[in-house]
């Protein structure tokens, strides 16, 4: 099941390549600070910094009234405890497809794209502090839930500029987990499965959302600045987790 969303993922995009007439690609750099938790590894929060590496390309079809959006994201982060006595590293990597329907107001001064979309989420958590037999977590998720974009055209200092806001809020899908006190030799050396894939569907609050300004400094040329807020939360096998990152981001923005 989960390779089938994966390679129906892959073939989508393939695709869209071929039906798009207009792409706008941005690419942006972001720092912010990160709050992360999960009781496999340790009871305490964990707050620090994290860089990310943000890569969005929106396609609109020339043939229908529909956008097809492709995110890649890379995530470095360094956080510690609240005495400071224990550090963790934190990294993912995040894909995501969407399919939009576009609809257009105020003499297209305001785009509107809504639809359906899929992400797959890979990362890892590693615990200085903890032992050689639990010193870090693996995380893998696939989830599908509603993808909203939406455009606002304003002129500011007499120059046109574009106000953007796009979320994405997973509801469903299946992630892998260890079970609770379950090691990963158990898992991996001894093939000892206890529901390490789990399901799971309008169970916990999760948001991607980002706000942003273009400002053109060419004819097809922007400089991006936004806010990123991002919200993870799980508790797959009665493991507590969560991830929530708020940060600025600056970036390049180029239609095609």
């Amino acid at each position: 099941m989960r390779y089938g969303f994966i390679i129906l993922i892959v073939m989508l995009c393939i695709v869209t390549k071929g039906y798009a007439q207009h792409s706008v690609v941005s690419t942006q750099i972001a720092v912010g600070a990160e709050d992360v938790l999960d009781t496999y590894l340790s009871p305490e929060k964990y707050k620090g910094v994290e860089f990310r590496f943000v890569s969005d390309v929106v396609r609109h079809s020339g043939k229908h009234p529909t956008t097809y959006q492709l995110t890649h994201e890379g995530a470095l982060g360094y956080s510690h405890n609240r005495v400071k006595n224990a550090h963790a590293l934190t990294g993912h990597y995040d894909f995501a497809f969407a399919m939009m329907h576009d609809w257009s107001f105020l003499d297209d001064k305001l785009r509107l794209h809504a639809g359906g979309m899929a992400d797959l989420n890979l990362g890892f958590n590693y615990n200085t502090r903890n032992s050689a037999n639990n010193p870090a977590q693996g995380y893998a998720s696939l989830q599908i839930g509603p993808n909203v974009l939406a455009q606002y055209e304003i002129t500011l200092f007499h120059k046109k500029m574009f106000v953007g806001y796009q979320a994405r809020l997973p509801i469903a899908g299946v992630m892998f987990s260890p079970n609770y006190g379950q090691s990963y030799y158990e898992l991996f050396s001894e093939g000892n499965y206890d529901s390490n894939v789990v399901f799971h569907a309008f169970k916990t609050f999760q948001i991607r959302q980002q706000l942003s300004l273009d400002i053109p400094v060419a004819k097809r040329t922007a400089i991006r600045v936004a806010y990123i807020n991002d919200i993870r939360q799980g508790k797959p096998n009665n493991l507590k987790q969560h991830h929530y990152y708020n940060a600025g981001s600056i970036g390049v923005v180029i239609n095609k």
